[in-house]
């Protein structure tokens, strides 16, 4: 059984276009799986003066690709959804302890460069200037 109403009818070209839009397929997609142009799709959907008639060889193409598209959209519709997987839960990054961290009896005018840097991006900083 055709997805499609005979060629030579009059319901042809509105059921292509509607078959077309449900499928959500662009004109141009719908040619490249039958192996026709994007022009012959827009002609045999024509519903005025400039519309055509497909060959039998392009008919029999169009109606077993759309009815593969429809089974295939059916069986989507009818299948359950994947199931979801739990986000994975991310520990924390560790911030770096610093390499020689101040002493708690160490002052500030005390302590090293170094280690008022690794003091500050242990206290979370990403960027330490230090001016003079």
């Amino acid at each position: 059984m055709s997805v499609l109403p005979d060629f030579e009818s009059a319901e042809f070209a509105p059921a292509l276009k509607a078959i077309r839009k449900q499928l959500q397929l662009s004109r141009t997609a719908l040619a490249a799986q039958v192996g026709l142009s994007t022009a012959a799709i827009q002609r045999y959907e024509a519903q005025d003066g400039s519309n055509i008639k497909p060959s039998r060889e392009a008919y029999e193409r169009l109606s077993k690709v759309l009815a593969a598209l429809l089974a295939d959209n059916a069986s989507a519709a009818t299948s359950p959804p994947p199931p979801v997987t739990p986000p994975v839960a991310v520990p924390p990054a560790t911030t770096a302890q610093p390499a020689a961290p101040l002493a708690p009896g160490i002052l500030l005018a005390d302590a090293t460069l170094e280690q008022l840097i690794a003091r500050a991006k242990a206290m979370g900083a990403k960027k330490v200037t230090v001016e003079f």
